[in-house]
């Protein structure tokens, strides 16, 4: 049996948030869970079910690392996709906090069949916000979750947080698009979702986008938990330098990243509209008229169609 206290200490001495629940079948979860999930392709079962994952399930340990104070970034892309990719970074934490506690089981992050927020909820990281957050007193909603499925038990266990953001509706009045809906999310308004997926988008889409080529920080950076939290520093100050990378040299300048598992074209595709959309001059995208990407070459067609009104 493993320590609530220990897993406390361990989180103090790293600078993280961790708590605990009981590997129960989430039951509750599931009516919320009817509707399809953009890049979820695990069912509803083994979403609300730990033990579909790991037999014997007894526990499921969370923690919540925080996004780094200062943040190096390109132009249009999210802060939580900068540097270091946040898989390497959590899941390297979490190997760590196995070894220490010897918690034996299944680690995930991000990719995991179970609601992260929602388990980070369960496990006291922090309360639910409007913007579908889990917002914690000391990190606001700015800290990746990771957790573990263990057949190990906990003396005690954690509780959730009770929490409220009031009368605040900062990030719900800054969403450009309605996104945010009673704590859901509406994907199809989502500048974030509309960045990540792939193929030829509509030229709403693209108008959509606006200056964003991987993600989207808006709704995060209106919430006043997380004022003052981090410090955001531009290193390339236009979209251009997107338009020359090969698929090498884009695997070697963000393989380690957070935007490489999209790929060269759709991030090149999402540059391009960024360009277009915040004033930047239509012959710098006139060669990709002739791309051998057929999104590619397609997004440049359409873009020089525009009026460049979109900022």
């Amino acid at each position: 049996m493993i320590n609530l206290s220990e897993l406390k200490k361990f989180a103090l001495e790293n600078n993280i948030l961790a708590g605990v629940t009981p590997a129960r079948e989430f039951t509750e979860l599931k009516e919320a869970l009817s509707d399809p999930v953009p890049f979820v392709e695990y069912t509803r079962e083994q979403r609300t079910d730990p033990s579909l994952t790991l037999e014997n399930a007894r526990s499921v340990v969370c923690i919540g690392c925080p996004y780094p104070e200062s943040i190096l970034t390109d132009r249009g892309i999210s802060i939580a996709a900068a540097g270091t990719d946040y898989h390497t970074t959590i899941s390297q934490m979490l190997e760590r906090l196995q070894k220490s506690l010897d918690i034996t089981g299944l680690y995930f992050t991000d990719t995991g069949p179970l609601v992260d927020r929602y388990t980070a909820y369960l496990c006291g990281l922090g309360y639910y916000g409007k913007s579908g957050f889990i917002i914690n007193e000391k990190f606001g909603t700015m800290f990746f979750i990771g957790y573990i499925i263990t057949d190990k038990a906990f003396d005690a266990y954690s509780e959730p947080v009770k929490g409220s953001c009031g009368d605040c509706r900062k990030c719900l009045d800054a969403c450009p698009y309605g996104a945010i809906n009673g704590g859901k999310m509406d994907h199809i308004k989502c500048v974030s979702y509309l960045t990540q997926i792939k193929g030829k988008l509509t030229a709403e889409q693209m108008k959509m986008i606006g200056g964003s080529v991987y993600g989207c920080d808006i709704c995060q950076l209106s919430c006043p938990k997380n004022k003052g939290k981090i410090k955001i520093t531009f290193n390339e100050k236009d979209y251009t330098h997107f338009f020359d990378l090969t698929n090498k040299q884009f695997k070697e300048k963000y393989g380690h990243t957070g935007i490489a598992w999209r790929g060269r074209a759709t991030i090149v595709r999402n540059a391009l509209i960024a360009h277009i959309n915040t004033g930047g001059s239509k012959r710098d995208i006139e060669r990709f008229l002739t791309d051998k990407n057929e999104v590619l070459s397609y997004t440049a067609k359409e873009l020089l169609k525009t009026d460049n009104s979109c900022t």
